[in-house]
């Protein structure tokens, strides 16, 4: 038979779960909303825009702009052509557990329907004329597949 405290714990841990699976769900709503509203706003071969998340840091490559910034918890990087001002490459990145599937749906929305896709590990691509390509995949970190890198990537080939 269970005592008071006995219940008093499995009440606890129940409660527990149920927030953690309420939020983790909002956490993925979220990054997919964001991922969308961030690709909608930066374009390849457009004017990086001005964006209260995104400032311009040292440069990776010579006579390229670099910027880096942060949108409620997804690291943004965009670099741009040489001696331009116009966008070359987006990199956005969520840590933690694989987001893919989740967001997903947000890049399919901006994007397009993926070219390429390897459900089974959760790998998608796109590519067009002109050499500009993307993907969205997560790279684990460890031997626990649990923690890593969820990325969607623009770039020139």
């Amino acid at each position: 038979m269970l005592n008071r405290s006995t219940i008093r714990r499995i009440a606890i841990l129940l409660a527990t779960l149920v927030v953690t699976l309420f939020a983790n769900t909002a956490v993925y709503a979220d990054s997919e909303q964001d991922v969308e509203k961030i690709l909608r706003e930066i374009h390849q071969d457009q004017p990086v825009p001005k964006l209260d998340y995104l400032k311009q840091t040292k440069s990776i490559n010579a006579d390229s702009s670099y910027y880096q910034g942060r949108y409620n918890g997804i690291k943004v990087a965009v670099e741009t052509h040489p001696n331009s001002t116009r966008v070359a490459s987006i990199l956005l990145s969520i840590e933690g557990p694989d987001q893919t599937r989740a967001i997903l749906p947000a890049v399919i929305r901006v994007l397009g329907p993926p070219k390429t896709s390897d459900p089974k590990n959760d790998i998608y691509g796109w590519s067009w004329p002109g050499y500009r390509t993307a993907s969205v995949h997560n790279a684990p970190n460890g031997d626990s597949g649990t923690k890593g890198m969820t990325t969607v990537s623009l770039f020139y080939r």
